[in-house]
């Protein structure tokens, strides 16, 4: 980590000082971009930290977030439960993020830590009051292996996509234009999900810290249409549909395209909408 004007040398001392102060913290240790000495930070950069605390504990920092005020104002929180840890993402004031994940004391002897490793590469013990946790730790870090995404999973998004594609052009149709942009973004973000399950398989990974990789891609989702509002959701849809079926073929050989199912129902509905247009 480069010390020179980074909030991040700060946050971290006073974090660390923090949990220092109460005896129910057992150690505090910075993994992350932090933690790895090739890696430079900068603004964007959040502070990743894993708090070993008594069991008793956890909750205390999991479940309220009044102790976070001394660190500044909050200004939104994610929480995810695992089955030996608990993660809050937080993001104050000042653009300052932290990924704090809180691991029991008693994790660390438990079986089910190797089907959830506690730490992972890079990893810096801060400070610790449990003698040898360095040595305690180590044959438990490990990297992050790649799940490359199953046909299994391809069919769930898939069975879910096109019916969710149904029902955005009958809302269209029935002029609820509020849900049906509602179900055509989501349709739109279901291709960007495909892509990025091609870029993690393309890059053999799940950490993306820069991006760049299907940049292009993204573009034809540009939304500057003069037309009607009825006829942009209808090509959004389209687009949207015709991008699904190219995706997901790349990343599932089984794949069947069920754009030509449904393009004759985009056609129907954009020539019912055009022909209500030129009445009015």
């Amino acid at each position: 980590m480069d010390d020179s004007n980074t909030w991040q040398t700060h946050a971290l001392e006073q974090l660390s000082q923090y949990f220092a102060a109460d005896l129910n913290a057992k150690a505090v240790v910075l993994t992350g971009s932090l933690a790895a000495a090739d890696i430079t930070t900068d603004l964007w950069s959040d502070i990743d930290v894993k708090i070993i605390l008594a069991d008793q504990a956890i909750d205390r920092y999991y479940a309220s977030l009044t102790w976070l005020r001394p660190f500044g104002q909050l200004i939104g929180v994610e929480r995810h439960a695992g089955s030996s840890t608990k993660t809050l993402r937080v993001c104050l004031e000042g653009f300052k993020r932290f990924d704090l994940v809180f691991i029991p004391e008693s994790a660390l002897q438990s079986p089910a830590v190797e089907d959830e490793p506690l730490f992972r590469h890079p990893c810096v013990v801060v400070w610790s009051r449990m003698p040898g946790l360095e040595e305690h730790i180590a044959p438990s870090v490990s990297s992050i292996a790649y799940p490359d995404v199953t046909s299994d999973v391809i069919v769930n998004i898939t069975e879910q996509f096109w019916f969710k594609a149904a029902v955005a052009i009958t809302k269209v149709m029935r002029n609820d234009l509020l849900i049906g942009l509602h179900l055509a973004l989501d349709l739109a973000r279901d291709c960007l999900l495909l892509q990025m399950l091609r870029r993690d398989r393309a890059l053999h990974t799940t950490i993306h810290r820069t991006g760049g990789w299907g940049n292009v891609w993204v573009e034809q989702f540009a939304w500057n249409s003069p037309e009607r509002s009825e006829v942009k959701i209808l090509d959004l849809i389209a687009r949207s549909c015709m991008s699904f079926d190219e995706l997901a073929a790349t990343l599932s050989p089984d794949y069947t395209p069920r754009w030509p199912l449904l393009s004759a129902a985009i056609v129907r509905a954009k020539s019912v909408v055009e022909r209500s247009a030129n009445a009015s």
